[in-house]
């Protein structure tokens, strides 16, 4: 198995650095100083991590301006995986394929940050991919932008497995897909669907360092955008990462390993995500450096292929 790298194989998410950006905390991921921000992307700087997702949405833009000033004041630049799709309305995003639209975020993220090296659609509604919609704007980018990669961030991988099986194309794209210790049974088979279509698939992790570290975490009203998903589904989150916990404990007692310290639960979570071979990347979204730190943890874990192959089978 080939060692798994920052380089290689993470992605800096900014949905969590972008901090509120003047939204309400529960339609945000809460507080996050500029210092904080940017001494996280020092540190995966340092790592070896090279490309950040960013949307107009997170932060309500800020993510993008956080990203363009530490550009500026470090003269440094990253590969920009821009997400337009979903612009940032006046209750919430809402999804927009035109092309004019999508052109609009680009260039407003053009502006702070350089032009992407990735132009990804981002959480297109679910019928849009059997309308034509997507499709559309997927073609219409792509001859925009002939020498950039095109694709999809999406919430629902088997929808987009579906698409990507019944439109075959000569080039590469790339699909970003929710993939979890919650959603792995129906995450991995479509990671595997859509690599196998010629798609590379980059795993979002929004949850290792919520549910998945805390396995008990219970978001208090208005405390950020985790407090307003349903009770039911915060119940099978919990319910989930507890049974991902049990694995873990399994695991290491079984065969300890090195200490991963007090974030230990978010690194296997990623780990996790590494350790499926359908998944070329994990679009990490850390809110500190110590958060980063169990990234890279992460990829000691998923660079060794006895224990990932284990991790895996644990999961089944």
């Amino acid at each position: 198995m080939t060692a798994r790298t920052a380089a290689s194989s993470l992605v800096l998410g900014t949905w969590g650095l972008a901090g509120r950006g003047g939204l309400p905390r529960d339609r945000s991921y809460g507080d996050v100083t500029d210092t904080a921000a940017y001494e996280t992307m020092d540190h995966a700087w340092e790592a070896g991590i090279r490309i950040v997702d960013t949307a107009p949405a997170y932060g309500a833009g800020e993510g993008l301006r956080r990203v363009g000033r530490w550009q500026q004041t470090r003269g440094r630049r990253w590969r920009i995986a821009a997400k337009p799709g979903r612009p940032h309305a006046q209750h919430g995003p809402v999804s927009d394929l035109s092309l004019r639209g999508l052109m609009d975020e680009i260039e407003c993220g053009t502006e702070l940050t350089d032009e992407p090296a990735y132009v990804l659609v981002k959480d297109p509604d679910a019928r849009s991919y059997a309308d034509g919609s997507l499709a559309a704007a997927l073609d219409s980018l792509e001859k925009r932008f002939p020498n950039l990669t095109i694709g999809v961030a999406s919430h629902l991988p088997a929808a987009l497995a579906d698409f990507a099986a019944s439109r075959l194309v000569g080039r590469t794209r790339v699909a970003q897909i929710e993939l979890n210790a919650v959603n792995h049974r129906v995450a991995i088979p479509a990671a595997e669907r859509l690599a196998a279509c010629g798609w590379e698939v980059w795993a979002m992790q929004p949850l290792a360092y919520g549910f998945l570290a805390h396995p008990d975490l219970s978001p208090s009203p208005g405390a950020d955008w985790r407090a307003r998903i349903p009770a039911r589904t915060q119940a099978t989150m919990r319910a989930a990462a507890r049974s991902f916990s049990r694995a873990v404990l399994t695991l290491r007692d079984a065969e300890p390993v090195v200490d991963l310290g007090s974030t230990d639960l978010a690194a296997w979570a990623i780990a996790f995500c590494l350790s499926v071979p359908a998944v070329a990347r994990t679009v990490i979204g850390p809110k500190n450096p110590a958060q980063l730190d169990a990234a890279i943890a992460a990829l000691h874990i998923a660079s060794n292929s006895d224990l990932s192959h284990r991790l895996c089978a644990r999961m089944k």
